[in-house]
């Protein structure tokens, strides 16, 4: 897998692909991106939301904090995109701080720190996490002064846990980490995985 060289250079990805170029956080975003031309718009993020099951209250909410928050550093060029969209190939951009560190700063899956993260915050015998173990997760990652990223982490966790929770509330490892290459959202839609 070729990846860029640092955060300020774009990843070769723009899809759905893990076995060929795509970083892990670009399969994440991928899905969203329903036409495969590896640009997000407003509409494909809160369609995207939908087909994962979720209330028009919510992807309208998602699509607004997700584009509004993040379309600036995910174009290319200095100038904002006026239509609020997101270029797949910049996805490590979005990298916020506060966060669980599972991502590079490449976009690439982190194995060691998920499972380590995993481990510090739920009980043992370490296969599930339960919603509280999550925020007392997020506390644990709050970054000082770094208010956009503790409402990006909560928010993404939230979403991550109305996503998966099964019935009794807590959410398995494989399920969680399924979340970050956004092998879940295809399972959980019922849309087939691209082929490129």
């Amino acid at each position: 897998m070729v990846v860029p060289v640092d955060a300020t250079y774009p990843a070769p990805g723009k899809g759905f692909d893990p076995h060929k170029k795509n970083t892990a956080l670009q399969s994440h975003v991928a899905f969203f991106d329903r036409d495969g031309d590896g640009v997000i718009w407003p509409l494909d993020t809160f369609l995207g939301f939908r087909a994962l099951k979720f209330s028009i209250f919510f992807c309208i909410l998602a699509t607004i904090f997700v584009h509004g928050g993040l379309s600036y550093v995910l174009w290319d060029g200095f100038v904002p995109d006026p239509f609020f969209r997101l270029n797949i190939k910049w996805a490590h951009r979005g990298k916020h701080g506060s966060d669980s560190g599972a991502y590079t700063t490449v976009g690439e899956f982190d194995n060691d720190r998920f499972n380590k993260i995993f481990d510090m915050y739920s009980s043992p015998p370490h296969k599930e996490m339960t919603f509280m173990e999550g925020v007392r997760m997020l506390h644990g990652n709050m970054n000082p002064y770094d208010f956009f990223g503790w409402v990006a982490s909560a928010f993404e966790w939230l979403a991550t846990y109305l996503l998966i929770a099964p019935p009794d509330g807590n959410m398995r490892r494989d399920d969680v980490k399924a979340v970050y290459n956004g092998s879940i959202f295809y399972h959980i839609s019922g849309r087939e995985v691209p082929r490129q």
